[in-house]
């Protein structure tokens, strides 16, 4: 008996199946041919698996599929891999553990005649790697089957390694000349790979860096949008033998990656508008560039890339401990003007030292108009650091730079709209009720939208 739905006009069809989950869509493939026809695209157009220690992935299954009906493979635009398999310090000694697959040998025949039809030089290891249920090898090989992908997400399951995925990458969007095997990823338009986090004496476990596997993403010649935590390599170098162009890149979210190699990132960020960057340190991850100082002339001269473009700038700052409860010391260096010569800036966030050192006893720390860019809207300050040894800043302190500054916005930041307090680890103490009351009221005689947030020690 035929389906009641096959007397439903197509695009109302269409409609009812775009609003079905992939589970339903699924069961409405299995139901009749001419319903599996207008249903598979639905259910292609968006993959998302999660693996785990509770999920692994339908990746092999999959991949068969795709590679018996390559017009499936068409369907995909967005393709999202989630999880953290371990995310702890054991996980570094036992790598080889947690970053395998589970494979049955019988079922790999067509995925690896796949790769020996591909002719990349590295197919020998790719097939290896294989073999040995390594899932960077499956991702890598499932990237090469999804040509018009506009949306990938890697979490960290997925990015534990990723030397294959790294190499598929560089073949297309960096080598020359560029091979007919693989996809251009010429719709790849919102990219995230976000790098796990790094256990404590990862050094000791493994010299690789991410650097070289992420970097391609700036050669996608459509991409918009690029999370990503980026190691720190010794000598910073574009994995091609030119600078990427991408045009279109308008925002990026990026961890891990220090000022200086910030610039190199920024300087090929030429329409950037958003930019999210973490600050990150900790002792054991001490190099070259990864030290104990926040430099402010250096993140000036990184930001000075996309200063006639930036509109948005978010900057979070952390420094990780290893065993105490005292967070490693942080020095801050160099003027505090790092974002004063941002000309579109409109939205700033960021944590109070960046702005006025750790203490307001140090030198030149006490004018916050002269630190802020004259065409912001909104400022946002957070507490990020406080739990520093040396942070000194008091709420009775900070009232009365914010005072000075509120008092005369119209001449420093003549466009202002709101002001944000975000305080996530002050403790108790601290900008109690009487005191942001008096910050509240500040902000109506000045007719400035004052908020404060407080997460930790409410009172």
């Amino acid at each position: 008996m035929a389906s009641p739905l096959l007397n439903i006009p197509e695009d109302v069809l269409r409609l009812i199946l775009a609003s079905l989950s992939s589970a339903n869509l699924w069961a409405v493939c299995l139901t009749h041919t001419a319903l599996r026809t207008l249903a598979e695209p639905f259910l292609y157009s968006h993959i998302q698996w999660i693996w785990d220690r509770s999920h692994n992935p339908p990746i092999v299954p999959f991949l068969r599929t795709i590679l018996r009906r390559p017009e499936l493979a068409l369907r995909v635009k967005s393709l999202i891999l989630e999880g953290n398999t371990l995310g702890s310090s054991a996980y570094h000694k036992n790598r080889h553990k947690y970053t395998k697959f589970p494979v049955n040998e019988t079922d790999l025949d067509e995925l690896i005649k796949c790769i020996k039809g591909m002719n990349v030089p590295y197919s020998a290891l790719w097939i290896h790697e294989i073999r040995a249920g390594t899932m960077d090898a499956f991702v890598a090989l499932l990237l090469f089957q999804l040509p018009r992908l506009k949306r990938l997400q890697l979490s960290e399951s997925f990015t534990n390694q990723s030397r294959l995925i790294g190499m598929v990458l560089r073949t297309r969007l960096c080598d020359e000349p560029k091979d007919s095997y693989t996809p251009s990823f010429d719709q790849l338009q919102d990219v995230s790979s976000l790098y796990f986090d790094p256990g404590f004496y990862i050094r000791h476990y493994t010299a690789a860096r991410n650097t070289a596997d992420v970097l391609p993403f700036f050669y996608l010649p459509s991409v918009e949008r690029i999370t990503a935590a980026i190691d720190n390599p010794t000598v910073f170098a574009w994995p091609a033998a030119h600078a990427p162009n991408p045009s279109r890149l308008a925002s990026l979210d990026l961890a891990m990656i220090r000022e200086g190699n910030l610039g190199h990132v920024l300087s090929v960020a030429k329409e950037l508008k958003t930019l999210r960057w973490e600050w990150f340190y900790r002792e054991d991850l001490q190099s070259g560039l990864v030290t104990d100082i926040i430099d402010l002339d250096q993140i000036a001269a990184d930001l000075s890339h996309v200063r006639e473009t930036l509109t948005d700038l978010t900057i979070e700052a952390e420094s990780g401990t290893l065993e105490s409860d005292l967070q490693p010391h942080v020095r801050i260096k160099g003027k505090f003007r790092a974002f004063s010569d941002l000309n579109a800036l409109k939205r700033l966030k960021v944590p109070l030292p960046l702005l006025m050192g750790l203490s307001p006893f140090e030198s030149k720390a006490n004018c916050l108009a002269e630190t802020l860019p004259k065409g912001m809207e909104s400022l946002t300050i957070t507490d990020d650091l406080y739990l520093q040894e040396r942070y000194e800043w008091e709420d009775f302190h900070l009232f009365e730079i914010l005072q000075i500054w509120l008092q005369d916005w119209k001449i420093s930041t003549p466009h202002l709209q709101e002001f944000h307090l975000y305080l996530k680890l002050m403790a108790c103490g601290e900008w109690g009720p009487e005191m942001r009351e008096r910050l509240k009221n500040l902000g109506v005689q000045v007719g400035i939208h004052v908020k404060i947030t407080k997460i930790a020690g409410q009172m």
